[in-house]
């Protein structure tokens, strides 16, 4: 037959886009029988020798094998079985060319292999289909899945290689508006009828494979419409189950997305029981269960998506999750549908109520929103899951917790000015009144003891001030920076016992407070930066060395183009701390540096607040307490070590009266 001047651009354009990780995905192969022949030289055995080759390796990978027939075809007199030309084929010998339908037969018939897809450019291409009746006597009683895509009818030329061209354009470029995932199906069937003129593509499809979860995936869908992508299941969520369905029927596959139909019927599918005897019965209330809760997961993210349609932000749900006590690696890029998916599959203590986690999670939700409406709402939710109680024991926890930590005790040692104060200013924050309540107390010396005794005294005045049946616990200490240098104040004692021990101490620099002009751009470049952290994904700490330490100058001009302006760590103790903390403290709110005498953890003090992160500053004070205790003489390295001057947003909203106001007595700040 004639020449296809156009065969070989074709065969390299599709076989390109179908090995393209990022469409078709399949796995080139090299060699004499590799994924791609082209060859004026081919026998029928090569070509039968090539897909054995494929079909073992689908088998070994339980994979779907894809396979793709370009080039001349024929048809025998008074038949309709296609047979695909090589180098010596005419047209009046079947034996000289490849018999297609018994090819595709064959590979489908191949016990591991998933699926078979063929895709047919030839004349005569429907021809390529193969005995129905054939596949379903074979060695797998015909549980198998077959799909052929056919260039044209069997009474009908295919030219120009049309269908290959329009197929690889349809894979390159995806289908508008379908799903993620390209599949041999009508939705194709219909792209490539649209794009190829002149002869009628068609299309065979056999399904018998009761193990199947998902059809006969050709490529993903660059152009897949928003929001079909992530499905019903989270990646947290679907890893879980994939486990569960790989333990229990080893061949079994999962759909990309899982969407509630295909969870509902894996849950019929489960509850059918075994179907035979290659499923590990001990697995399968696992799957049931995992299908169940993210069953549940599904609804909880939608009535959350509605309910808190208004407020719902990657920092409320990044707060709710540290509120509730889910680990910092609940965190997926499916933010809302991971936190769920975490409390109710992953966060399940051994002897808790299964739905606790989730519990609290819907709690800190509601707490967060203020809501009484969007509360009862996630108080129903809870109901039906059957964890009332432990929502109600949670946002009453949550609430006092709010409430507690908004009552806070500032102590300003502002008047510091080289060594330690005369006198120490209070004021006690969140107790209802329009203003902070103040009040100045006086050093009996000018020392460190004398210090901690007006700490003491202004404790004793704020508890005076306190609402009834509340406590104060958090207490803010603000100081110059050559006190901060060299002096841990929740160890000052302030009475009987140290502050540290019945109060949670977050040390500031006074620095902040000043009236001084710079003091509002100061204190605005330190709430950009705060609030840019608050979406950064991971940990936001510029760790700077002793080099760095050095050059004074050029750190100095760094600091004022911007490079250290969220969270700045030493990786060691300067001996110039003072001087350091001086330089830095206008610019990053926040400072980390280990003490003098810590132990350097073999992570570095990096890993070792990478690994706090999340907790921190709330973690510090508790940190503290166990530096404290005598269990510490045996630690390597611990939280406890560092040390840290810490600015968020609460301080700073603190600080802005003081940005504003003429300078004037401290009596007359408020």
């Amino acid at each position: 037959m004639g020449n296809l001047t156009r065969l070989e651009k074709a065969a390299r354009e599709l076989h390109t886009v179908l090995t393209d990780p990022a469409r078709g995905g399949c796995t080139p192969r090299a060699g004499k029988h590799g994924s791609l022949l082209i060859s004026s030289e081919l026998a029928p055995e090569d070509v039968y020798e090539a897909l054995r080759e494929a079909a073992r390796r689908a088998r070994d990978d339980n994979a779907v094998l894809v396979v793709a027939l370009l080039g001349h075809g024929f048809t025998p007199p008074q038949q309709t079985d296609l047979h695909l030309m090589v180098a010596d084929s005419t047209a009046d010998s079947t034996l000289s060319a490849v018999d297609v339908g018994r090819l595709l037969g064959t590979a489908a018939d191949e016990p591991g292999v998933d699926g078979v897809i063929a895709l047919i450019d030839t004349c005569h291409a429907t021809g390529a289909m193969p005995d129905a009746g054939r596949v379903a006597g074979g060695v797998r009683a015909g549980r198998t899945r077959l799909s052929v895509v056919t260039a044209a009818a069997a009474d009908q030329p295919a030219r120009g290689m049309r269908f290959s061209f329009a197929l690889a354009d349809v894979l390159r470029n995806g289908i508008a508006g379908a799903g993620p995932g390209v599949y041999a199906d009508a939705r194709l069937t219909d792209e490539l009828r649209a794009r190829t003129k002149g002869q009628v593509v068609g299309r065979f499809e056999y399904d018998n494979d009761p193990y199947a979860a998902e059809g006969l995936w050709l490529a993903r869908n660059v152009r897949s419409a928003p929001g079909t992508a992530g499905g019903a299941v989270g990646p947290l969520g679907r890893q879980d189950l994939e486990e569960a369905v790989s333990m229990w029927r080893a061949g079994m596959r999962l759909p990309a997305p899982l969407t509630l139909a295909d969870l509902g019927e894996l849950d019929t599918f489960a509850r059918q029981g075994d179907v035979d005897d290659s499923a590990d019965p001990s697995w399968h209330g696992r799957v049931r269960h995992v299908v169940a809760t993210l069953l549940r997961c599904a609804g909880t993210v939608e009535l959350l998506t509605t309910v808190l349609a208004n407020v719902l932000t990657s920092n409320l749900l990044r707060e709710a999750r540290r509120q509730s006590g889910l680990p910092a690696e609940a965190e997926t890029t499916d933010l809302l549908r991971g936190l769920v998916e975490y409390a109710a599959l992953r966060a399940v203590g051994a002897d808790e109520p299964p739905c606790k986690a989730s519990a609290r999670f819907l709690a800190a939700l509601a707490q967060a929103s203020g809501d009484d409406k969007v509360i009862a709402r996630l108080r129903e939710r809870a109901r039906d899951l059957d964890a009332v109680t432990e929502f109600n024991d949670a946002l009453t926890e949550f609430t006092n917790k709010r409430q507690q930590g908004e009552l806070r005790l500032v102590v300003s040692l502002a008047g510091a000015l080289t060594d330690w104060p005369e006198e120490v200013d209070a004021w006690l924050v969140g107790t209802g009144e329009p203003l902070p309540v103040h009040r100045r107390f006086a050093c009996a010396s000018p020392d460190r003891a004398a210090t901690g005794r007006a700490i003491g005294a202004a404790l004793t005045w704020a508890r005076g001030h306190l609402p009834a049946a509340a406590s104060l616990v958090n207490v803010d200490v603000a100081a110059p920076a050559h006190l901060l240098a060299r002096w841990q104040p929740e160890e000052s004692k302030v009475g009987l016992r140290l502050l540290g021990v019945n109060h949670d101490v977050v040390v500031r620099w006074s620095g902040r407070m000043d009236p001084a002009d710079e003091s509002a751009e100061m204190n605005d470049a330190a709430r950009k930066a705060l609030r840019s952290m608050a979406t950064c994904t991971t940990v936001p700490v510029e760790w700077i060395g002793a080099a760095v330490l050095d050059d004074r100058e050029a750190l100095e001009r760094e600091l004022s183009t911007g490079r250290y302006d969220t969270v700045v760590g030493l990786d060691h103790h300067p001996d110039t701390l003072q001087d350091v903390l001086e330089q830095l403290l206008p610019y990053a709110p926040i400072i980390l540096w280990p003490r003098q005498d810590a132990r350097p953890p073999e992570a570095g003090l990096a890993g070792l607040v990478r690994q706090h992160w999340q907790t921190l500053p709330d973690g510090l004070p508790a940190a503290y307490r166990l530096r404290w205790a005598a269990e510490h003489d045996g630690c390597v390295a611990c939280l406890g070590d560092v040390r840290a001057i810490w600015h968020d947003e609460a301080w700073l909203e603190f600080c802005r009266p003081f940005e504003q106001r003429v300078v004037a007595g401290p009596e007359e700040e408020w």
